[in-house]
């Protein structure tokens, strides 16, 4: 991983411990739907092709991890 992209995880994961600390479930909501935009735009995440998604988990598995973590959490 370029050091560029583990700067944006970071950053990124940063995010993402502030938005859990929100207590209205409604902005918590809207804001977890913007870090995963932001993400999917950062680091080119495919939402759609069943083998891009499975290399791309392959590929960056810490990016993708952050990225199901912050999908659960929107259900949660």
């Amino acid at each position: 991983m370029r050091e560029e992209d583990k700067r944006n995880l970071e950053a990124l994961q940063e995010r993402f411990t502030e938005i859990r600390a929100c207590q209205n479930r409604k902005i918590r909501g809207d804001r977890l739907d913007g870090l995963l935009t932001d993400m999917e735009s950062a680091f080119d995440i495919p939402r759609r092709g069943h083998l891009r998604i499975e290399a791309f988990k392959i590929a960056f598995p810490d990016i993708w991890s952050l990225y199901k973590t912050i999908t659960n959490e929107r259900w949660a």
